[in-house]
């Protein structure tokens, strides 16, 4: 065995922001991806400045609609204090073809062979798993974590030099594993370059099993 480098970078104040307006909007449903647009500004009438372009009797109107929606006021209290809400749905675990995202950016991990992902109602996982299109012989593992409940998202890169482009081949499975899997959950890889090895999501570290010469598909 031997260690592996990791990178890792945490986001909050404007991934916050983010979450917190798609939890207004979609509340939750398993929320593994997330869009943001930029709305026109324009200058409002004299008589709706104060309110910030919509009158008091709108913006009631509207907390009334989120209210019956996500099920009390209290919940839109929540919201309005930048808290998030649980997802209302889950992803089984499983290894998903082409990735679970892309999370990083194609200069981090390109291309990506393959990936895996859990969601419960509280956290998502996913991993990419494929190689640094800088250096094609370090293979990449990227994690990405969001907390819906206290609107985080988190992203780190482990390296495994000298692998070539991972894949992952084996990890936990289904519904059952959506929780316990994100927090310990083992997941076994294979590079283009023979080297086997698994990726602990217990503490981000791989740890390479077998060293084999023989190309790997």
């Amino acid at each position: 065995m031997r260690p592996i480098v990791s990178r890792a970078t945490h986001r909050s104040g404007a991934a916050a922001a983010i979450l917190a307006a798609a939890a207004i909007a979609g509340c939750g449903g398993g929320g593994s991806r997330s869009t943001s647009t930029q709305a026109a500004h324009h200058q409002p009438p004299p008589s709706q400045q104060a309110s910030g372009g919509i009158s008091k009797s709108e913006q009631r109107a509207a907390r009334r609609r989120l209210a019956k929606e996500l099920g009390g006021k209290a919940k839109v209290k929540r919201l309005q204090k930048g808290k998030g809400l649980p997802a209302t749905g889950t992803r089984p675990a499983a290894i998903v073809a082409d990735g679970p995202g892309p999370f990083f950016s194609s200069d981090t991990i390109w291309p990506i062979r393959n990936g895996w992902e859990a969601s419960d109602h509280r956290t998502y996982t996913g991993v990419d798993a494929g190689v640094n299109p800088a250096d094609r012989s370090i293979g990449e593992l990227g994690i990405f974590r969001q907390d819906f409940v206290n609107v985080t998202q988190s992203q780190k890169v482990v390296d495994v030099p000298g692998a070539g482009a991972l894949k992952i081949t084996h990890a936990p499975l289904g519904a059952a594993a959506s929780t316990w899997a994100q927090k310990r959950g083992d997941l076994r890889f294979v590079g283009t370059r023979g080297i086997r090895g698994t990726l602990h999501l217990s503490d981000d570290k791989v740890t390479i099993d077998r060293r084999s010469y023989a190309p790997q598909a």
